[in-house]
């Protein structure tokens, strides 16, 4: 029974250390991230914007995204949605929000090259039918608040990025996605530390396909969609490459002006941060399992620990166990501070605090996602993502 109190307050010591290191680690990154506000003080970026949005098969959004896209301050843009391959009401549901409003267009592709992603290739076409100064490509998921366009705008204007990404935040309207969507966003942002995404130095490059806006003439040079047409990701892909030529990028918080409903379903949930969770690791499977092994051990067994040494503890304390208070007593502690850290984890995504409680359910099944992609890419398992399949390569 010693030995196993030793083992626990152990590992109840480790939980405190490392939730006082996630807590300092946030309020760091903090301090590292632009915020969409910043761009009100600024002034307003000159030129045509065309916003690019492929849609397949979007009709649970897309009068949403249209009516969202309407209310903006700014009104010097056009908007291209590429409805790729629908085969649901999108195109209906789009013209009865659009109104007949100029500015708001649609071209209807039929088709994919097998060598494009599908995405890829819908952003293509669009870009192709834009005429503006700017090109924003953004998913029919994203509602935007009236003073987004402007500020982000702004901010590319005078940071002169040639890519400049904003990440929204994730709706909670499902149980689900009150649950899950924090641990799942974590796992990405462990991997990529947004803060490093914007530093001048030892730049961690990052972009989120939902919300990337590029110089017209950066976004030609660079190559375009083309240059990045067989990524599942191609956020990461235009980061990583536009990065490594030497492009100027940047990340902004726009949560307070940005909302994505992501998923309606728990499966699509599953199957859509998979794919995310495969591109970025590199389709590595070791990477995956790497960290689905390290969010169980920080998410299950840190607090599986920590209650067990209060438990341990107080009943030895009853017994007059020597140093049983202190064991439970470093388990408590462990207990506040691993609950301190995830409670700042959902306030920092604006989720609701009730799903903190499900931590270590959601990391546990998140984990089992990790695994599965990592399963997945060994056995060739095909991921299907915009109406195409793909079969995806490991890589050792």
């Amino acid at each position: 029974m010693e030995a196993l109190g030793i083992i626990l307050g152990t590992i109840s010591a480790l939980a405190i250390l490392t939730a006082l290191v996630i807590i300092v680690r946030i309020a760091q990154a903090q301090r590292g991230i632009p915020r969409v506000r910043d761009g009100d003080r600024l002034p307003p970026a000159t030129g045509l914007l065309s916003i690019v949005i492929p849609a397949h098969n979007e009709a649970r959004v897309i009068e949403a995204s249209v009516r969202g896209l309407r209310a903006q301050t700014r009104r010097n843009f056009e908007v291209i949605y590429v409805l790729d391959r629908c085969t649901d009401r999108t195109r209906e549901l789009l013209e009865s929000a659009a109104e007949g409003d100029p500015r708001i267009r649609y071209i209807e592709n039929a088709s994919c090259p097998p060598d494009w992603a599908g995405k890829c290739n819908a952003c293509r076409v669009g870009a192709e039918a834009a005429s503006g100064e700017w090109l924003l490509f953004t998913d029919a998921d994203c509602r935007f608040a009236p003073d987004l366009l402007d500020a982000m705008l702004a901010i590319a204007q005078a940071r002169g990025t040639a890519l400049l990404s904003a990440l929204g935040r994730l709706t909670f309207q499902h149980r689900f996605e009150r649950v899950l969507q924090p641990v799942a966003s974590t796992v990405l942002i462990r991997i990529f530390p947004i803060d490093k995404a914007n530093r001048d130095e030892r730049r961690w490059p990052f972009a989120n396909g939902q919300f990337l806006l590029f110089r017209r003439d950066d976004y030609i040079a660079f190559g375009g969609h083309e240059s990045v047409k067989d990524a599942l990701l191609e956020d990461l892909a235009f980061a990583w490459r536009m990065h490594a030529k030497g492009y100027r990028l940047g990340v902004v918080d726009a949560t307070r002006r940005m909302e994505v409903a992501m998923y309606d379903s728990v499966r699509s949930m599953r199957s859509g941060w998979t794919r995310i969770f495969i591109e970025a690791c590199g389709r590595k499977p070791t990477r995956l399992r790497f960290a689905a092994i390290e969010l169980l051990v920080l998410s299950g067994v840190f607090p599986l620990s920590a209650l067990a040494a209060v438990a341990i503890g107080t009943l030895g304390a009853f017994r007059g166990d020597d140093h049983a208070l202190a064991l439970a007593a470093l388990g408590g502690g462990a207990v506040v501070a691993i609950f301190a850290a995830v409670g700042l984890i959902h306030q920092r995504q604006r989720a609701p605090l009730l799903g903190s409680a499900l931590h270590p359910f959601a990391a546990a099944t998140v984990a089992w996602w990790l695994f599965d992609g990592a399963r997945m890419l060994n056995r060739r398992v095909p991921i299907r993502w915009g109406g195409k399949e793909y079969v995806l390569e490991p890589h050792r």
